[in-house]
Order: structure tokens, then sequence, then C-alpha cells
């Protein structure tokens, strides 16, 4: 490790050489294939890396493509890059291959934004065939593919990403907050190739982020070397399989969208109560829960759900405390529609 008064007086720019090296043996691992270090680019986290790839490829009025429900964050940078979104249809196995193809002709997108492996918020993992399906279309009509990795390292059966099968047109977003801990900001941006990487850092040099934390990247390196962060991505997968238990066994028969090695839940609320409803019941006994609305693409497009996230409690019993309340109200809530349709009759 270098001396700290050298760290702390030296910028770092997009990450050293030796920086990015240790990423992309890192993510060659992720990858099942070497990644070039001159692709990566280190980031305060996965938003700081949207921000860059986004004004790389796409401008004010051109559009970028997203699934019905898909992550928030990308949605708000992008409208405040003055850049335009459209959804396309997803199906159980994710983005649906002819809607993505019908929105190429219509729209012309600079891209598509994907989380291919466990989305946000309905957990899917796309399969291989989907993702090659996938990156066929993007091929033939020009349009780059935003992937966010950021839970990928979760699943221990997922396939290999976009970054992986489709290097060509994939900017591949990861990072560390997921899936060691919140407070490891650290991202890694895999450009498609060492020009991209030259010309995305060119053009933020001295901008938006003007390099990740010295301290952060340096215990983070330190913790891939000596195996560290290995240890813990199992630990919070194995925490992940243990709380879906207790939350599952919560909710009871509600019906709800999962992994056994996710951090959320998505439930379905349909005949049940009101998305706003729950939320705010659950507020008031101080249990924080997201409506399905801020995930939909189009405000029109809103799901009657709820994301759950298991992973914020401190503790499992304090997951135990919240899953209690909100099943308690769902069945509670389920009851008296029940009662209110039995004297309507």
């Amino acid at each position: 490790m270098p001396q700290i008064d050298n760290m702390m007086r030296l910028h770092r720019f997009s990450g050293t050489e030796e920086d990015k090296s240790i990423a992309a043996e890192w993510l060659t691992a992720r990858f099942k294939t070497s990644v070039d270090p001159k692709r990566v680019i280190l980031t305060n986290g996965a938003q700081n890396a949207m921000v860059l790839a986004l004004a790389c490829l796409a401008g004010q009025g051109d559009t970028v493509l997203m699934e019905p429900l898909s992550y928030h964050g990308f949605r708000k940078q992008a409208h405040l890059q003055g850049i335009r979104t459209e959804f396309i249809a997803m199906d159980d196995d994710g983005a649906d291959p002819e809607a993505f193809e019908t929105a190429c002709r219509a729209f012309k997108p600079k891209a598509l934004f994907l989380m291919p492996t466990v989305h946000n918020p309905t957990t899917i993992v796309m399969s291989r065939q989907r993702r090659d399906e996938i990156a066929r279309i993007a091929r033939k009509y020009g349009v780059s593919i935003f992937e966010d990795d950021v839970y990928g390292l979760l699943p221990q059966d997922a396939p290999v990403p976009f970054g992986a099968l489709a290097p060509d047109i994939t900017w591949h977003i990861t990072s560390f907050a997921k899936c060691v801990g919140a407070g490891v900001r650290v991202g890694y941006l895999v450009t498609p190739d060492d020009k991209a990487a030259r010309k995305t850092w060119d053009r933020f040099y001295g901008m938006s982020s003007w390099y990740p934390a010295s301290l952060s990247v340096e215990l983070l390196n330190l913790w891939l070397a000596n195996g560290s962060i290995a240890k813990m991505v199992t630990g919070v997968r194995e925490e992940a399989i243990a709380r879906q238990k207790i939350a599952v066994n919560c909710l009871g028969d509600i019906p709800f969208q999962t992994r056994d090695d996710a951090l959320f839940l998505w439930v379905n609320l349909g005949g049940i109560i009101d998305q706003d409803e729950l939320v705010a019941q659950c507020a008031s006994r101080n249990v924080i829960i997201r409506p399905g609305r801020l995930f939909a693409t189009d405000p029109k497009y809103s799901p009657n759900c709820v994301r759950l996230v298991i992973g914020s409690p401190d503790s499992r019993d304090d997951l135990q405390a919240a899953m209690t309340v909100i099943g308690d109200l769902l069945q509670s809530a389920r009851g008296a529609r029940a009662t209110s349709g039995a004297m309507a009759r």
C-alpha cells in the first residue's frame, strides 16, 4: 500500500493503471473472459458512471429506451440531461425483443437501458437466449446498451453480462454498493473499447466527479487482493437468502415476485389495497416501503405494487418486526375488502 501522504496528495482521475488492472482482474471473473484495463474507468459509484455514459452516447432531444418498469434514478438523470425516455414492453424474461425492434424503427434510439441480472424492481434474471436476441437487434440498428449490473454478483447461476456477450456495443456499469455495502462508493464503467474510455474521460476531465476517493479505492484494492470482497459478497448472498425466508413467511399467500438471493421483493397489491394507502399505513408505523409508480417509466403505466427492500433493516429481528407489520396490514386489508364485497352482494 502506498504511503498515506502520497495517497492523500495525488489526484486519481479515472483511476491509476494499477487500479484499472485490479478492476479488470475482478471483472474478468464476472465476464468469464479477459477485460482490457484500458476500457475501465473508476467512478464514484454506479450513478456517476451513468452520468458519464449517458452524456457520451446521447444529447438533448435524443431518445433512450427503457423497460416499463426500471430503475428510476437512470430516468431522472436522462431527463436532467434533456434526453427523452421511451419504454418497450417486457415479459417474464425481461425486455421484449419484438417491442425493442419496433421501438428502434419508431424512435431511432441511441441506447437501451437494461438491468438484466436481478432487474430492479422485479428481480428478473434475463436468459442467455434473450440476451443474445437483444444484442443482435441492437447491433442491427446501431443501438448501444447501458447495462446496470449492480446486483450481478449475487446470483450464482446468472448468464454472463452484455459486457461480455456484446462488448462492442455495451457500456457496462457496476459497483460494490449493493453486493457489499452502501458505503463502498466505488464503481466501474467498462466502455466498448479503450478509445471510448479515453474520449469519455477527456470530456469530463475536471468535471462531474474529479476522481474516486483515494482512501476508498485503496481499501477496495486491498480487499480485492486479499479475497475479502469475495467473502463479503458470499456473506451478503447468504444473508439475503436468510432474510428472504423471513419475508416470504410473513407475506404468506400474498402474491409477490422475488429470488432467493435478491435483496428486495416485488409485491402485487391488486384487489387488496392501493399502493399509496399501504405506503402511508406502513410509514405511520415507521416502516418505509417504495410504491410501484416510482419505477414506472411512463406515468400512465403504474402497476399497483410495492417494492420491499429486505436488505435495509439493521438485523433480522428488525426485518421480522417490519415484515410482520406489512403482512398484518395486507391480510387485514384483504379481509376488509372481502367483507365489503360480500356485503355488497
